[in-house]
């Protein structure tokens, strides 16, 4: 369902190049914000030691970051121009020392795998190379969700697409110190009712799901990236059921066995408080186990219909008491966060101004409308209050 692209490729190209320039000149005119505030950068290479992920010369690494979205769906071109905005202003204006690309192994390759879009991977080399510019640590984040198989199929978790993906990746970026592979966006083999060894296991193993069998879970999927095509690059590794808890895992002997690997929550859905957060991934820092990552955190996420039910886990009731709550809990065990997006409705108030964050009114507060504008109601001034006490 591609056009060809053999006509278009060098125009992209040139486009996409003049994109950069724009970006970095942007960056170079804006780095005194940054500055400003004295925002700490990291550096790779990154490795695990215990709980922590250390970079360049033993610095302890903690991501403070933005989840940029631009390039997931199948209306991409149209979002580059934008993410680049967006990538900059995350490093100049958000105190971040991370960008999460959101990526979909669809757009590069067929839904076969059999084919390979060098206008696509020329627009994730034009945002990487941005994101370095700009001196950000990028994470690069497989998401499934939005494209025509996902549609047909669910796409629920890694398949044989997911491993080509990801060695057409690590030989581009695979040695690559600054990036860091996020392998797959909320693995979704789970229903209500399903036993916890039964998710755990398709999780980690894969296994045969709503008619769709996946050959591997994320440990085949984690040990092909680390041992196949010998990426050396850090592994954030989501848990299962959109990756909203991982309580349970060293239980059902889920831990996964290669080297590298980060536990990428997103969404906590228990009740908001420190036992809760606790018992979903706090324990695997506290007893020692493996360090840990919000790698997409929103409270606030705007929905299709107002009568949606039930709410989704990304909206918090009472986001004023426990939205510093959960920024405390995280800050006191060295747990970084990336924050979804910069996005009017999310955590900005306009795409003019993407260093304008939202409030939360606790008067006004909902998640339940969509109507146009959008409610200003995102986390972003807590956000980038925290990124510059905790990022300084």
């Amino acid at each position: 369902m591609r056009p060809s692209w053999q006509g278009v490729v060098a125009s992209v190209a040139l486009a996409l190049a003049a994109m950069v320039t724009g970006a970095a000149t942007s960056t170079d005119g804006a780095a005194k914000t940054a500055a400003s505030w004295s925002c700490h950068r990291a550096a790779g290479p990154f490795s695990v030691h215990g709980t922590q992920v250390l970079g360049q010369d033993g610095e302890v690494f903690v991501s403070y970051g933005i989840t940029v979205s631009g390039l997931q769906g199948l209306n991409w071109p149209q979002y580059v121009k934008l993410d680049l905005k967006r990538i900059a202003a995350t490093s100049d204006d958000w105190c971040s020392n991370t960008v999460r690309l959101q990526l979909n192994q669809d757009l590069l390759l067929s839904p076969g795998g059999t084919s390979f879009d060098p206008v696509y991977m020329k627009a994730v080399e034009t945002e990487v190379s941005t994101a370095e510019h700009d001196h950000l640590v990028v994470v690069l984040n497989d998401n499934t969700e939005f494209s025509a198989l996902a549609v047909r199929n669910g796409q629920r978790a890694p398949t044989r697409g997911t491993k080509t993906f990801w060695r057409d990746m690590a030989s581009r970026y695979g040695h690559d110190p600054e990036v860091i592979f996020d392998l797959f966006n909320e693995p979704r083999t789970y229903s209500p009712g399903m036993s916890l060894a039964r998710k755990w296991k398709l999780w980690r193993s894969g296994g045969r799901y709503q008619g769709v069998s996946y050959p591997f879970g994320m440990a085949g999927l984690a040990n092909y990236v680390r041992n196949t095509v010998r990426a050396r690059n850090l592994l954030w590794v989501e848990g299962p059921d959109n990756s909203h808890s991982f309580a349970g895992m060293v239980r059902q002997h889920a831990l996964l066995k290669v080297s590298g690997v980060v536990y990428a929550l997103h969404h906590p859905e228990g009740p908001l408080d420190r036992a809760s957060w606790y018992a979903d991934f706090g324990y695997l820092v506290t007893t020692g186990v493996a360090p840990v990552v919000d790698g997409e955190w929103t409270n606030h996420e705007p929905v299709p219909a107002p009568n949606l039910n039930p709410v989704r886990s990304s909206c918090w009731p009472d986001p004023l008491t426990t939205v510093p709550e959960y920024l405390k809990y995280l800050a006191a065990r060295g747990i970084g966060l990336n924050a979804y997006d910069l996005e009017p409705g999310y955590l900005i108030e306009s795409n003019s101004d993407m260093a304008d964050p939202t409030t939360i009114n606790g008067r006004t507060w909902s998640c339940l409308s969509n109507r146009e504008p959008q409610p200003r109601q995102g986390a972003g001034s807590q956000i980038l209050a925290w990124f510059r006490q905790h990022n300084r």
